[in-house]
């Protein structure tokens, strides 16, 4: 049986690090060949967006994304969220799906981990 990982961001990109994490341990289980889907929730949607301003941090989450993008990981945000933070369609990275909270529990359900940062 494959072994999957949901992982859940929702605090915003550089509040801290946790977003950061996230994505690193995305690319290790990767890595491992596990299978990893990613949600971004409340203000974690923001973490999908394009052309973030990444302040001080020597770490750049939307290279990040699109990285792991490129391994076939699967990138979902909120659509709710989105609406409520005021991020449109056209500000998300290339190949991070709108998606709905049914569908997180569908990911949640078939998950045998799920992480939440």
């Amino acid at each position: 049986m494959e072994q999957t990982v949901t992982i859940i961001i929702n605090e915003l990109p550089y509040k801290n690090d946790k977003a950061w994490n996230a994505l690193r341990l995305a690319g290790a289980l990767l890595d491992q060949k596990v299978s990893v889907s990613l949600f971004l929730l409340e203000d974690g949607v923001d973490v999908g967006k394009e052309k973030q301003s990444i302040g001080k941090k020597k770490y750049n989450l939307e290279k990040m994304i699109t990285s792991l993008l490129n391994r076939n990981l699967e990138v979902k945000a909120c659509e709710s969220c989105l609406k409520s933070c005021g991020v449109s369609k056209e500000k998300l990275i290339t190949r991070v799906e709108i998606s709905s909270m049914s569908a997180l529990a569908t990911l949640v359900k078939e998950s045998n981990k799920v992480l939440i940062f």
